[in-house]
Order: structure tokens, then C-alpha cells, then sequence
């Protein structure tokens, strides 16, 4: 019997760039301006085929926030207390690793053992991002880089948060219930074999 797997490739590059031109006039002598040169190059590119296969797609809403101060030992230095709080949707899509899966025959029993189910991606829905407070400090102000930090530092918790809501398992499930009806529904795919669907421990 012929193994029949689907494959889903997804490749996302999102670009975000901001540029303000200001234009300032003098009087009856026309305005000043400004040039802007701007460019890119590839530097390197690859091209991956995947077997993954997703199976569940966990989408939620997340408030984070991080404030700071400077500090000379216990004594807060004044105006440098910095307030930063962003609200932002985010996606995870969960599934298996198609190419792990195994087949084995055992005269008419075929076991069909799919791997555990992963995170496969996980990232911000894009226009979803909003900063609810933004307060700088007089010697340090929030830049882009606190804004991707913060972001990173929820990224684990969130992950974790996936794994203790059971949705690795849920995904587990889906992926052997869609493999299952995906088989049932080739004609005379189950004619010569009492087949049994595992996913993998551990």
C-alpha cells in the first residue's frame, strides 16, 4: 500500500518600514529637500521542502507590558522610569512532522505510528499590534528593540501555555482522525489490512 501524505509549505517574510519626510519652506526662495537612497540585496536564500502537516491553529490575544528604572542601590534615579504595555494577537500552528511518519506490517495488521504533534510556526497577526502606553524616561526611551524583546520574552510562555491547555494532544488526535478518514476514503484501501493508528511516546 502506498503511503499517501500531504505536504504543506509555508514560508512568511513580513517587512515593516517607516519613513517621515519633512519639508521645510523659506520665504520666496522655494523649499528645501531631502533625498532619500534607499536599497537591498539577498545575501543568502534556500528554498526547504516540508512535510509538515498542520492540524490546529491557536490564535489569541496577549497584553504585555515592561517597566524599568534606574537604580542607585535601593534609591530610584529620578526620570528614569520607563513604562512600555502592548497589546498584539499572535498565531500558533500545531501539527506533525509528516516525514517521521512510520508504517509497519505484521502479516494482515499495518500499524501507522505518527510522531508527536509540535509547534510548527508561531508569530504576530500582522496590523494587530498596538501600543497601549508608551511612557520614556528623560536618559532612556523605549526603542523598536523593546518592543521585539518583549515580544520574544512572551513567546516561551505562550508556547507553554499551548502545552498546558492540551492543544499538542488535541493536535495529536486530529492528525490520526484526518490520516484515518484520508485512508477509509481510498477504495479498497482497508480490503488486506486491519490497520492501527499510534502516536509516538515520549
Amino acid at each position: 500500500m502506498k503511503k499517501v501524505v500531504a505536504v504543506l509549505s509555508a514560508v512568511v517574510i513580513v517587512l515593516v518600514g517607516v519613513i517621515a519626510i519633512m519639508l521645510a519652506t523659506s520665504s520666496g526662495k522655494g523649499g528645501a529637500s531631502l533625498e532619500v537612497d534607499q536599497g537591498g540585496s539577498v545575501v543568502t536564500e534556500e528554498i526547504i521542502k516540508s512535510f509538515k502537516i498542520s492540524t490546529l491553529t491557536y490564535r489569541y490575544s496577549n497584553i504585555i507590558y515592561r517597566e524599568s528604572v534606574l537604580k542607585l542601590g535601593d534609591v530610584d534615579i529620578p526620570f528614569t522610569k520607563t513604562y512600555l504595555a502592548v497589546r498584539y494577537d499572535g498565531t500558533m500552528e500545531i501539527g506533525i512532522d509528516a516525514s517521521a511518519l512510520q508504517i509497519e506490517v505484521d502479516g494482515s495488521t499495518m500499524t501507522i505510528t505518527l510522531p508527536k504533534a509540535q509547534i510548527l510556526s508561531h508569530g504576530l497577526v500582522a496590523g494587530t499590534t498596538e501600543v497601549l502606553f508608551d511612557v520614556d524616561g528623560l536618559f532612556n526611551d523605549n526603542k523598536v528593540a523593546d518592543y521585539i524583546e518583549i515580544f520574544e520574552s512572551e513567546r516561551a510562555a505562550m508556547e507553554q501555555r499551548v502545552i498546558d491547555l492540551g492543544l499538542l494532544d488535541q493536535a495529536g488526535e486530529s492528525a490520526v482522525e484526518q490520516l484515518r478518514n484520508l485512508i477509509e476514503s481510498i477504495p479498497g484501501a482497508t480490503d488486506d489490512y486491519t490497520i492501527v493508528y499510534r502516536i509516538q511516546s515520549g
